[in-house]
């Protein structure tokens, strides 16, 4: 008889957890929409995945994979895509600036560097478990530098640089995105993700414990780090010493939704891409009919949160990064074959 009440309060607990999970994670919430005035689509590339900003250029760098159409992984490469904000029909837009360099090339997360004439992209590469360095031309071709890799990168997600050789990278999940124990350290909110922090050659850990270690963004001043802890549907802060480059938490903010990547405008705001239903994402890898809901936040350097667009996912499925170019919005998603091309309100600008 004890062992079945034993069983009975193992079950009863699991079932609870679950279903607190489930809560967290909104599965069951009604969703009110918070639009956007006059977003017009954007189609022709692939699943950007990440959107990064070069502010003085009025351009931004787009990571892209036809995530659907490389099931296996191996056999459709990415791109790396430049949108001119003043010219947005450009057919530059659609041209891949990478120069097929290297041939294994899955990009994530995105890093545009620049001091004084140095001109730097990053991108995390998932074929390769890497970071790749661009150098950048003035009309955004890019020419591969060198490949940064590290037996502990074994889920390289998102890239911040900080030099033209240094950067700190996450590593979403130890055992890796694929593993098939991924999913458990995400449900059960296992802290495994971790920040990098390299130095040329030099590889260090800046931060661990994370519960989904996902994107991330630098302030102007290059003192405070913001990294996405999606699993948490947090955005951890931490003070960065410009020095050592170690990184010390300080504060965290709860979002309420599951955050991806993060972006920095010039007035210091920081949009966030995010999925308030995190559960919904996994069937759109198999089913190009289904849609996930999407949100975005904007965030104030001191720490307030509001949403400035959610949506069920009819109109942009599964967001995964929004960046602000002067008074417009580019907010791109996993599987989407589009990114949108939005106006702010003047009171998210």
């Amino acid at each position: 008889m004890r062992y079945w009440l034993i069983l009975l309060a193992v079950l009863l607990g699991f079932g609870a957890a679950a279903g607190l999970r489930l809560h967290e994670f909104n599965q069951f919430a009604p969703l009110e929409p918070v639009a956007l005035a006059r977003c017009e689509p954007v189609t022709g590339i692939a699943g950007p995945e990440d959107i990064e900003v070069d502010e003085a250029g009025s351009r931004a760098f787009i990571s892209s994979l036809d995530r659907r159409g490389d099931g296996d992984k191996t056999t459709v490469r990415g791109a790396i895509h430049v949108f001119d904000v003043d010219d947005p029909l450009s057919a530059a837009g659609w041209r891949d600036r990478t120069g097929g360099v290297p041939e294994a090339f899955r990009p994530y997360g995105l890093s545009y560097y620049e001091a004084g004439d140095t001109r730097r992209l990053f991108v995390v590469n998932e074929a390769a478990k890497a970071v790749e360095l661009y150098e950048v031309a003035a009309n955004g071709d890019l020419e591969h530098l060198e490949t940064f890799r590290e037996r502990r990168l074994t889920s390289p997600n998102n890239v911040v640089a900080v030099g033209p050789r240094q950067f700190y990278v996450t590593n979403d999940v130890r055992p890796g995105r694929n593993a098939p124990v991924a999913d458990l350290h995400f449900l059960m909110n296992i802290g495994s993700g971790e920040i990098f922090y390299v130095d040329g050659d030099v590889w260090r850990v800046a931060a661990e414990g994370l519960r989904f270690a996902n994107g991330l963004a630098l302030s102007a001043d290059g003192l405070t780090l913001y990294a996405a802890e999606t699993a948490a549907n947090a955005l951890k802060v931490f003070d960065r010493n410009p020095e050592s480059s170690a990184l010390t938490l300080a504060n965290t903010i709860l979002l309420g939704a599951s955050p991806d990547n993060i972006n920095i405008d010039a007035a210091g705001a920081i949009w966030v891409g995010a999925l308030p239903k995190p559960l919904a994402v996994p069937r759109l890898a198999r089913d190009a009919a289904a849609t996930a809901p999407s949100e975005v936040l904007r965030v104030t350097p001191d720490g307030a949160a509001h949403t400035v667009y959610r949506n069920d996912g009819g109109e942009q499925s599964a967001v995964t990064v929004a960046a602000r170019v002067k008074n417009k919005l580019l907010i791109g998603a996993l599987y989407e074959e589009k990114f949108l091309y939005c106006e702010l309100p003047r009171a998210s600008r």
